[in-house]
């Protein structure tokens, strides 16, 4: 499997753009492929490039699965330049789509997208998502303007260098639900470098109401006791409300499912991030729906 959605010439040429630092001053469209969908990808600045990076080859796979056992409307938070919009879109065009995020560079980019394949029922909301409705301080640890690495938890990452702070308005997923009128909830994804518990905590009622299936990201803990206390915490949220945990991997080409028996633990690696949590009474019939595909 290819390790960008554009073509190898495609990707090299930009690669070479943005070592000469020329792709800055440009703005153009490349061909990308999503399943069995091309679509135009616009490259602003050099913002877009990370919608090209296929990073995450079970993703696809995964959403297909939890669309077809889920009925309800997608809830992306952390959306960045429209990664899994663009997958949601081409497996699912009638679901109901919101994505939140608050990186203003982001946001405009992501509308933009929104615009230009004509996505139905696809909003983009320009705020964060946490426990509490308030402001937020973002950092950026790279000089991208559309970096996926940026977070709102302070010393996230100690010794990183600090690219751009800014303030953002965050509120809890109760307080915009129904002003918004998302209506009942069937997949989530959250990725949001370290920001889950405070999501997870905003949108705890809802997900005892609707049962939703929740993909996120958890970083890894490493050495970082807060990293570690904050991966327990989620842990004890979806325990509570009845949820199972999924390690997710991809091998041989496959999706592969690994239920978490015992704590997640102190580990380093990267490739152990991506899990999928399910509805505890759902558990059984959902992963054999997966299996089956």
């Amino acid at each position: 499997m290819s390790d960008h959605y554009c073509s190898p010439l495609t990707w090299a040429l930009l690669r070479i753009l943005r070592r000469t630092r020329v792709l800055s001053h440009l703005n153009f469209t490349v061909r990308a492929r999503f399943g069995n969908t091309s679509l135009p990808v616009p490259v602003n600045g050099g913002v877009g490039m990370n919608l090209l990076v296929q990073d995450e080859p079970w993703m696809a796979v995964l959403l297909t699965g939890l669309l077809r056992s889920f009925q309800g409307a997608f809830i992306d938070v952390g959306v960045n330049v429209g990664q899994t919009l663009c997958k949601v879109k081409a497996l699912d065009p009638a679901r109901s789509y919101f994505g939140f995020e608050p990186n203003p560079v982001c946001i405009h980019y992501a509308q933009e997208l929104v615009q230009l394949h004509g996505y139905a029922h696809a909003t983009v909301i320009p705020i964060g998502l946490s426990d509490h409705d308030g402001l937020l301080q973002l950092e950026l640890h790279s000089a991208n303007s559309d970096d996926s690495s940026a977070t709102t938890v302070a010393d996230f990452r100690p010794g990183f260098n600090v690219h751009r702070r800014f303030i953002i308005p965050v509120r809890k997923y109760a307080s915009v639900s129904s002003e918004l009128a998302i209506g009942r909830v069937g997949v989530v994804k959250i990725d949001v470098e370290g920001g889950e518990r405070e999501v997870l905590l905003g949108m705890e009622d809802q997900l005892r109401t609707d049962r939703a299936a929740v993909i996120l990201e958890i970083l890894p803990p490493g050495r970082h006791s807060m990293r570690l206390t904050r991966q327990q915490e989620v842990e004890e949220l979806f325990a509570r409300a009845g949820y199972t945990l999924h390690r997710i991997a991809w091998q041989d080409g496959g999706l592969r499912l690994e239920r978490m028996l015992g704590p997640i633990g102190v580990h380093d690696d990267q490739s152990l991030s991506n899990y999928v949590a399910l509805p505890q009474e759902r558990t059984d019939d959902v992963l054999k729906a997966l299996i089956q595909r």
